[in-house]
């Protein structure tokens, strides 16, 4: 182009005198900041290439590590913490957040997905979380696996600092290319028609890592600041394992019929005449814990029979007794859902129904 450019310059004024100009001209351009810009801003890449730079960059590596800050903060209120990603291939993850003198940790080896903290912890078959129902059958009160493991169900671990949002209507914008903590960057923000939130993200020019990202939803405030992140990097195959000294397999089945669950645990379990739907069975740590599933004229009773029984303790403290059968039953409850809960024989049994609290004694009654 520029020779093309030359040559018709070089006709039309004629030799050397040609070349001055043409030379005079591309120095004043190359001078003009606001061509300059026009220059740069044809060149920089649209917010969604960015993003999508973003995502090939993480989804080609083979191997991740990473730590962030991430801070919460609203008008009365500010949390810390700091948080630690290691990933590799076959779904091999790890995460470590520490918070005020406390440290939870959770991850998965593909065939393991485990959660540790100061005062839970448990691990369950990879298998047994691809079932939507796998809640079902779990102490109410007590973390269930779905609640433990992040990145379960529809939603996909993303790189540290990525806001997670549905790709649908969502508009990325570039706003800016500024240096963070001496990196360039390409800023890009993110908003929806139908959110009240705008979260943008930072990402280096270089090698398209998140650098950082902000999310505010009208009245909380998220920062990301990623402090590190690594590529292809050796990690030993024991960071994604449960430490063993401190987490047992969870085990969690599921059965269409009474007599499948019933034949699959050591427990005695009642039955309702009822529409039977469904029961989960879950060992975890030497504790069993059974969930049956009732239709009752279009009702939902769920009956939970466990070893456990202490894991009621802190829904109790306001309840009341009544007498059926020669059981005493502690009846508690609020505006829609009532529990009756006793125990025999080291078997803790409850009774939670959608309704009232003469309702959960009433289908206590009729096991």
């Amino acid at each position: 182009m520029v020779e093309s450019l030359g040559k018709s310059m070089t006709s039309r004024f004629g030799g050397r005198r040609g070349l001055v100009l043409l030379t005079a001209i591309v120095v004043v351009l190359a001078g003009s900041a606001a061509v300059t810009g026009a220059f740069d801003t044809f060149q920089q890449p649209s917010g969604d290439e960015v993003l999508d730079r973003v995502e090939q960059r993480y989804d080609s590596a083979e191997t991740l590590t990473s730590e962030a800050v991430v801070t919460v903060e609203n008008e009365t209120a500010s949390a810390k913490a700091t948080v630690e990603v290691a990933a590799a291939e076959d779904n091999r993850t790890r995460l470590v957040v520490s918070r005020d003198g406390e440290t939870y940790r959770a991850g998965s080896n593909g065939t393991v997905a485990w959660v540790v903290g100061p005062d839970y912890s448990g691990a369950w078959a990879v298998d047994a979380l691809d079932d939507g129902d796998a809640m079902a059958g779990t102490v109410p009160g007590q973390a269930g696996p779905r609640a433990a493991v992040p990145g379960d169900g529809d939603r996909r671990l993303t790189p540290a600092g990525t806001p997670a949002m549905n790709d649908s209507n969502v508009t990325t914008t570039l706003v800016g290319t500024p240096t963070v903590d001496g990196t360039g960057t390409y800023e890009v923000e993110l908003t929806h028609p139908e959110a009240n939130a705008t979260a943008t993200v930072w990402v280096a020019q270089d090698d398209y890592r998140v650098v950082r990202a902000v999310a505010t939803d009208g009245t909380n405030r998220t920062e990301v600041d990623v402090r590190s992140t690594s590529f292809d990097v050796s990690i030993h195959e024991s960071t994604f394992d449960p430490p063993a000294d401190r987490v047992e397999l969870t085990t969690v089945e599921q059965y269409g019929e009474f007599a499948a669950a019933q034949s699959n645990t050591d427990l005695a379990l009642p039955e309702l005449d009822a529409a039977f739907e469904g029961a989960t069975v879950t060992v975890r740590q030497g504790e069993t814990v059974v969930g049956q599933r009732y239709d009752v004229d279009g009702e939902n009773v769920t009956i939970v029979s466990t070893t456990a029984s202490e894991q009621f303790a802190g829904m109790l403290d306001n309840a009341t007794t009544a007498e059926v059968d020669g059981r005493t039953i502690q009846v508690t409850g609020t505006e829609d859902r009532a529990v009756a809960v006793w125990t025999e024989d080291g078997v803790t049994t409850a009774i939670v129904v959608e309704g009232s609290s003469d309702r959960a004694v009433a289908i206590a009654g009729d096991l």
